[in-house]
């Protein structure tokens, strides 16, 4: 039968999981809810959501 109280002693992370951690967390990546928030603020802000899409969109050339 497994012992999990050893098995946990023996443990130990390995690095190369703590660097992807590390390099995912650190990224300022939007996702879905930061776009909306972003959408609707432009919306009330300028009135139109196009015309933050057009900038982007601009500058991304």
């Amino acid at each position: 039968m497994i012992n999990f109280e050893e098995e946990l002693k023996r443990f130990s992370p390995i690095p190369e999981v703590n660097q992807a951690e590390e390099a995912i967390y650190s990224n300022d990546l939007k996702d879905i809810s930061d776009i909306v928030l972003q959408m609707t603020q432009d919306l009330r802000n300028t009135g139109s959501i196009l015309d933050n899409a057009v900038s982007v969109r601009a500058r991304r050339r």
